[in-house]
């Protein structure tokens, strides 16, 4: 016979129950406050930097950041040239410590890499920094991701965007288009008659497959015969520099090469510049983009594809032109991000695109973007020289799609090419 006291020794009191419920809503309220500042403006935080430890969310696409020796969270600062010396002083003094540091020349600025051993010397810093280099910007040292998919085969983008057949409008070569991307291999035989300059930020270790910057740079500026890979802005020069390593499988790019990507294409010239690639919020990224926009760098980028209400970066920056996929029938293609933000759609849907060697169909925001960098490619050769005038010339022939002048889900609507 079973011990009645024993049974109820057995199991918890009702008080005991609620004890532990509050202990848990407790710490529950204590994280969100701890990190409420912290996480990215829409986007969940799976690995986020408090005093080392990861902490957050989930989310469809995780946000992943740099981490250095001790799997340390890394951080990094941009700020004007000017500010470098006063960043270094308040990181050292607040505790922190900065493990590397290089030039954005073209730029006007400099970029720290720093590491914090906990909460409170990463609160010091932050304050030391308001008052000592209030023009910098610091943030997590996120790594970006491809802004591509995977789909079904469909041969429609020149059609839709009412160009009168593949490979009939030619760009003068006065333009030249840079692009921030994965590895590239310029021997494609779509790309054996363009002019091609590229450069690799990358570990020869680490190199990636070559499909997505392939594709994209023959999107661009391809030349072929037969009209499947000939490129919206065919005549145009390319100057690509891959950003992008492989580790553990992943292909990444961090936010101090595409910084400094972008300064290296601005310092030789060059003003309009694809970025196939998305990733969370990054005021650090916010702060080149806004200097290469001061010199006249028009920049072009794919809204991504987590299929989110909230347009990825560096997308979503205020200089950037943000660009959606839709496919043959004019539908947003499922899992591109929607926001406020953004401003065209093209073709990205089962568009057939160029790879390492050979072709394929491919979907993604990735490969809408540079549909709209080689249109702005034209209208450079017509005469537009800012992003303003780019923008006005892609708005003057544009298709509305969706309610209004502009929505969140295609921005004004469908590029049209208006002829060569």
């Amino acid at each position: 016979m079973s011990n009645p006291d024993s049974a109820r020794r057995g199991r918890p009191s009702l008080t005991a129950l609620v004890s532990v419920v509050l202990m848990l809503m407790a710490n529950a309220s204590a994280v969100r406050a701890q990190t409420s500042e912290y996480p990215p403006t829409g986007y969940e935080v799976q690995e986020h930097f408090l005093g080392g430890e990861p902490v957050g969310g989930h989310s469809s696409r995780p946000i992943r950041v740099q981490r250095t020796e001790g799997a340390r969270y890394e951080w990094i600062v941009i700020g004007p040239q000017s500010e470098a010396a006063a960043v270094l002083r308040a990181i050292e003094e607040s505790g922190g410590r900065v493990i590397r540091t290089s030039e954005l020349d073209a730029l006007g600025q400099t970029q720290h890499i720093a590491i914090f051993p906990s909460q409170d010397a990463y609160d010091r810093t932050v304050a030391a920094l308001r008052a000592l280099a209030p023009q910098s910007s610091m943030a997590l040292h996120h790594i970006f991701g491809f802004a591509q998919s995977t789909g079904n085969p469909r041969i429609y983008a020149p059609t839709l965007i009412g160009d009168a057949a593949p490979g009939r409008c030619r760009v003068s070569g006065s333009v030249t288009i840079g692009m921030i991307d994965g590895p590239l291999n310029p021997d494609h035989p779509a790309l054996a008659g363009a002019s091609v300059r590229y450069e690799t930020l990358v570990d020869s270790h680490n190199i990636p497959q070559a499909d997505h910057a392939t594709a994209v740079a023959v999107l661009m500026v391809g030349q072929d015969p037969s009209g499947l890979l000939a490129g919206f802005a065919q005549g145009a020069r390319l100057d690509a520099v891959a950003v992008f390593a492989s580790r553990e499988g992943v292909e990444e790019a961090s936010v101090e090469r595409i910084a400094t990507a972008i300064d290296h294409l601005v310092g030789r010239g060059v003003h309009l510049i694809n970025l196939s690639l998305a990733g969370p919020q990054n005021e650090a990224l916010g702060r080149a983009i806004t200097a290469a926009a001061a010199q006249g760098a028009i920049l072009i980028a794919a809204s991504g594809n987590e299929r989110r209400p909230v347009v990825a970066w560096p997308a979503a920056a205020p200089e950037v032109i943000a660009v959606t996929a839709i496919d043959a029938a004019r539908r947003r293609f499922r899992m591109a991000n929607t926001g406020a933000e953004l401003e065209f759609a093209a073709p990205g849907v089962d568009v057939y695109a160029a790879r390492t060697r050979g072709a394929g169909y491919v979907s993604g925001t990735s490969f809408a973007a540079p549909i709209v960098t080689a249109l702005a490619a034209r209208h450079m050769a017509q005469g537009a020289g800012s992003a303003d005038a780019v923008r006005a010339a892609l708005r003057g022939s544009v298709e509305t799609l969706g309610p209004g002048t502009r929505n969140t889900d295609f921005g004004y609507g469908l590029v049209r090419s208006g002829g060569c």
